[in-house]
């Protein structure tokens, strides 16, 4: 086996990188600041044992998030890794690892299920289960004034942080559910009650084979099966005979993906590990993540590890090293040759912030130099404005994290419920654009197609089919509105979607500015659809910017519209080239960009004042390299600027 270096291509490793790059040891830990490259240095760890003999299939990298993934192949191609050789290394999330075990160790892989809706009957049943179930015994403590289905998202987000904090797993199993356990448990008695029976019903009367999986239940139920001894250390599933096992974010690993964790490492006892985080970018706390498990948790549960630290940003100044430091309370240190230009600039309204983003974007893109500007936003909703800005100038753009603003359901809604109205076709003339439209306007109304020729399909496939057929021309798809979707609609919500089109064939612009909103009250329409109250809210802020972006235009009704056609067919003609992107701040965890914008930066606008958005601020300023810019409302500013000592 070698000692000689790896030399990466385009970089030069610090001291602290060659020293993490370089240890043999079997248990290290790397604390890194944001910004030193910790993801470039487990790459380069990696790049070092594969140059020392390891097989790339012996080698296991594990992260919390898909975009955390993608982000360690970009940094290993990046230093001179083979993509080839990237391809055939095993880099996966906690949950896709777990699946793939339990599958081989179970002989088969349970459905997966990927959205809040899908779970949403087995929610409603469970409740209804722990209140129906003859040996209760304490009746009085499930009676709740609220229906079923308006307590599936709060108790999916409970369900939540059980799992990944494994609440339940340390009690006895004889040990009988009672109001003052679920009291010490942190949850209330109906929460609990409803969470076996939501088990029972997902394990479907058999305790090996679930009858689905949703977010969170691979690494939970692997870790479920460690536990009870189903699965041990043993197991091929797990001896794999791994040399080096890697977790980066490790500051966002819960109690489920931990105790995955042990085990890998007890069925692989002769493989290293190298796990890197930092402790101010939990971002995940609502599912059980905590920085506990690069520390205390992991000396008293797996053992003494030698620890590393990772102190010297690399990719940002000095100066901007003290503001996230003050921001997150520690030392910070940055290399003194870098600079990093960060710039307050004040924007007392949206309108002013996107026209401002819009501008910086654009002078962007007519740089020579391939640089990389990324826009972070706390919530998608806050694109509207910015997107309509840079169509506006013409500026090509991606989105990472959520979908174009012309591309959301919502804003499909209300541009169908135009077309249909006015019987105006702008925009809708292909069969792949009316196709769009119908799934919006099924997904609102909360219609379902019913038809005999197609009753030996799933509702998923025979909506497929029906909306292909309904798509096929104008005069189809008008015809399907009337004969399928509102006739079948829920009430509640047919009356508000034919209130809202009643607004929309004045094309009278003040009626459109004043009633429209209230007549298709998104809210209401959005939580009969949506589990969670924030996707409901989503759509609220997004049908209500789109509101205003038509309404400030001035051109009318009819003018509003076809601009919104007019601008989706530009951008579907623009390719922007990774140049100018909007971004959720989650996604953008990992990477690095030439310039970053952080905009909103104003109370009310960019969150509340908890350590989880705290840590996101932190993780989108910790994002730029050449320049920060901070936009907000001098009259109400967020007091994070103030912790990070940017303003007075």
């Amino acid at each position: 086996m070698s000692d000689v270096p790896f030399q990466p291509t385009g970089i030069s490793p610090s001291a602290e990188q060659l020293a993490i790059q370089l240890r043999r040891t079997r248990l290290l830990l790397v604390e890194a600041n944001a910004g030193a490259a910790k993801t470039t240095t487990l790459a380069l760890r990696i790049a070092q044992a594969l140059q020392r003999g390891a097989q790339p299939e012996t080698v296991l990298a594990l992260t919390t998030t898909a975009p955390a993934v993608a982000a360690l192949k970009v940094r290993l191609a990046g230093i001179g890794v083979p993509r080839a050789v990237v391809q055939q290394l095993r880099i996966q999330t906690f949950e896709a690892f777990s699946l793939a075990v339990l599958a081989v160790a179970q002989g088969e892989a349970a459905r997966v299920i990927t959205a809040h809706e899908q779970a949403r009957p087995y929610v409603v049943r469970a409740i209804e289960r722990a209140q129906s179930l003859p040996d209760e015994r304490h009746p009085d403590e499930l009676m709740t004034d609220a229906q079923p289905r308006d307590l599936v998202e709060g108790l999916l987000k409970s369900f939540d942080v059980i799992k990944g904090r494994m609440l339940v797993e340390h009690l006895d199993p004889e040990q009988r559910m009672t109001p003052a356990l679920a009291d010490e448990l942190g949850f209330g008695y109906l929460t609990m009650r409803a969470w076996a029976c939501y088990e029972f019903a997902r394990k479907g009367g058999h305790p090996d084979r679930p009858e689905f999986r949703f977010h969170g239940d691979g690494a939970y139920d692997l870790a479920r099966a460690l536990l009870s001894g189903e699965i041990d250390a043993g197991d091929d599933a797990l001896r794999q005979g791994l040399t080096l096992i890697c977790v980066d974010e490790m500051h966002d690993v819960n109690r489920a993906a931990f105790t995955v964790l042990k085990a890998v490492l007890a069925a692989n006892p002769r493989a290293a590990f190298v796990g890197v985080g930092d402790r101010d970018q939990v971002i995940h706390a609502q599912t059980g993540a905590e920085a506990g498990f690069m520390h205390e948790h992991f000396r008293a549960e797996i053992g003494p590890p030698e620890v590393l630290p990772l102190t010297r940003s690399h990719r940002f100044s000095p100066q901007l090293a003290r503001h996230v430091g003050a921001l997150a309370g520690k030392p910070y240190a940055a290399d003194e040759a870098l600079q990093t230009l960060i710039r307050l600039e004040s924007c007392e309204t949206p309108r002013l912030a996107a026209a401002f983003i819009a501008r910086q974007a654009q002078a962007h893109h007519q740089q020579q130099a391939h640089a990389s500007l990324r826009v972070l936003l706390r919530h998608a909703a806050q694109s509207v404005l910015i997107e309509h800005e840079l169509l506006r100038l013409g500026v090509p753009y991606d989105t990472v994290g959520f979908a174009p603003y012309l591309e959301r359901p919502e804003t499909l809604l209300v541009r169908g419920l135009y077309a249909i109205a006015c019987q105006d076709d702008t925009g809708f003339e292909t069969p792949a654009q009316r196709a769009a439209l119908l799934d919006a306007l099924l997904l609102f109304s909360g219609a379902r197609v019913d038809s005999i020729e197609l009753r030996n399909l799933d509702s998923a496939e025979a909506q497929r089919v029906a909306v292909g057929e309904a798509a096929a021309s104008a005069d189809t798809t008008r015809a399907f509105v009337d004969a399928h979707v509102l006739r079948s609609a829920h009430p509640a919500a047919r009356r508000q979607l034919e209130a809202a089109m009643s607004v929309l064939r004045t094309r009278h612009a003040g009626a459109f500015e004043a009633s429209f909103l209230n007549a298709l009250d998104p809210l209401a329409l959005a939580s009969r659809v949506f589990v969670r109250q924030d996707d409901a809210a989503q759509v609220l802020d997004n049908i209500t910017q789109l509101h205003r972006v038509a309404v400030a235009e001035e051109a009318g009704v009819d003018g509003a519209f076809r601009m919104f056609a007019a601008m989706d067919a530009a951008r579907r003609r623009l390719r922007s080239h990774d140049r100018v992107a909007l971004s959720s701040i989650e996604a953008a965890k990992g990477l690095e960009f030439d310039h970053v914008i952080v905009p909103h930066l104003s109370r009310g606008e960019f969150g509340d004042s908890s350590t989880e958005t705290r840590n996101l601020l932190y993780v989108a300023m910790t994002r730029a390299r050449r320049q920060l810019t901070l936009s907000f409302d001098p009259q109400r500013p967020s007091r994070f600027l103030r912790d990070a000592a940017l303003i007075d």
